[in-house]
């Protein structure tokens, strides 16, 4: 096969793969504010549901630099945070008893993906971006890679209120933790 037929290849491994984690996430996102999240506020704004759901529609056109090792790796990287994404919500969903509005400091539990709670506070945003960052080098697009930085952004615009009303809420929160990244923000 020559070049010309192996990057078709390997465009076409990306953009299916990329469709396939874009469809994913979203999917999961839905089910999980249908089944699993249970929110301390009775809706979430309006205006945040355009900032959560705006993607870029013209990832399937991308080239790719580095060949299938680099669209295999950022799938890796898109799955293990959707996983961890996933585990989180589950471990937040299980402190608060349905239909209450009680607030608990969350800690991590046997799943090793919430052992990240050592660290930060709103662990399901550091998931969230990974995911992201997965997918940007999945597909290397710009519109791409700016989506993933106003999405940390604004990530981090919440995690950082989440993170002050642990701390103002409760004395004895864990002095460690930071918002979004480890050591970091």
């Amino acid at each position: 096969m020559d070049d010309q037929g192996l990057l078709g290849n390997v465009v076409l491994l990306c953009c299916s793969l990329a469709c396939m984690c874009h469809s994913f996430h979203y999917i999961k996102r839905l089910l999980e504010t249908l089944f699993v999240h249970r929110f301390s506020h009775g809706t979430m704004p309006l205006r945040n549901i355009f900032k959560v759901s705006r993607d870029p529609q013209d990832t399937l056109e991308t080239l790719i630099t580095y060949g299938e090792q680099q669209v295999k790796l950022a799938l890796i990287v898109f799955l293990f945070c959707q996983i961890g994404n996933f585990s989180i919500h589950i471990a937040l969903r299980n402190l608060r008893p349905p239909g209450s509005k009680t607030r608990k400091i969350p800690y991590p539990t046997k799943n090793p993906f919430t052992w990240i709670f050592l660290l930060v506070s709103c662990p399901n945003y550091t998931y969230e971006l990974g995911s992201w960052l997965g997918f940007t080098l999945m597909t290397q697009c710009l519109p791409v890679a700016f989506f993933t930085l106003v999405g940390f952004i604004q990530m981090t615009v919440w995690a950082k209120g989440k993170h002050r009303s642990y701390l103002k809420e409760f004395r004895d929160y864990p002095p460690l933790r930071s918002p979004i990244l480890p050591f970091v923000l």
